[in-house]
């Protein structure tokens, strides 16, 4: 499917307005301010049912800004999630926030093409191990997840399901809708 057409703040009902206000106003505001889209990755197609955008948009900060679990690892998983679906837009944003996180390049690089990934630490190995094994079958193994209880605790279990599932949702959003990368970003995935 074609993308939306951009949607700018002037064409905005007073409801969609308030979502654009939240986003572009909170703890995202850095990451518009450079973006080439005025609201990108899947808020200008969320603003068609604001309602909805405005608790995808909660989600999505309460997951990524007050995680408990630490940057490295919920990027890790968002990035693993995006790789799953090949959601270009998703990959690209979040392996900024990822090596920013201080996630290493060749982590990122080898979640990307699917190859076994250079883990700085155990905790990598189970959260990427997790997030693979929820994304191919929707299920968690049992010996996993109490490995992951066992060493980050049951709220960052219970999160690490949430972020797979909530950033599926992104990226089905992103891909469906062919959300476009900035202006001189080459694509990922070619297929």
């Amino acid at each position: 499917m074609a993308p939306f057409p951009k949607l700018t703040p002037d064409m905005l009902t007073e409801e969609q307005r308030a979502l654009w206000d939240h986003v572009a106003g909170g703890p995202r505001k850095s990451m518009i301010e450079s973006a080439d889209d005025p609201l990108p990755g899947p808020y200008n197609a969320w603003l068609q049912i604001p309602s909805f955008g405005q608790i995808g948009a909660r989600m999505g900060e309460r997951l990524r800004f007050e995680s408990v679990l630490d940057g490295k690892l919920r990027e890790l998983a968002i990035l693993a999630t995006g790789a799953h679906w090949k959601a270009e837009y998703e990959f690209w944003a979040h392996a900024r926030v990822a090596r920013a996180a201080g996630l290493p390049e060749a982590i990122i690089e080898a979640v990307r093409t699917g190859a076994p990934p250079p883990y700085e630490t155990t905790e990598q190995r189970m959260v990427h191990e997790a997030a693979c094994a929820i994304l191919r079958t929707g299920r968690l193994p049992d010996d996993l997840a109490e490995a992951i209880t066992t060493a980050l605790g049951r709220p960052a279990l219970v999160e690490l399901v949430a972020l797979v599932g909530f950033y599926s949702l992104v990226s089905f959003t992103l891909n469906a809708f062919d959300v476009t990368l900035p202006e001189g970003t080459a694509p990922v995935w070619t297929d």
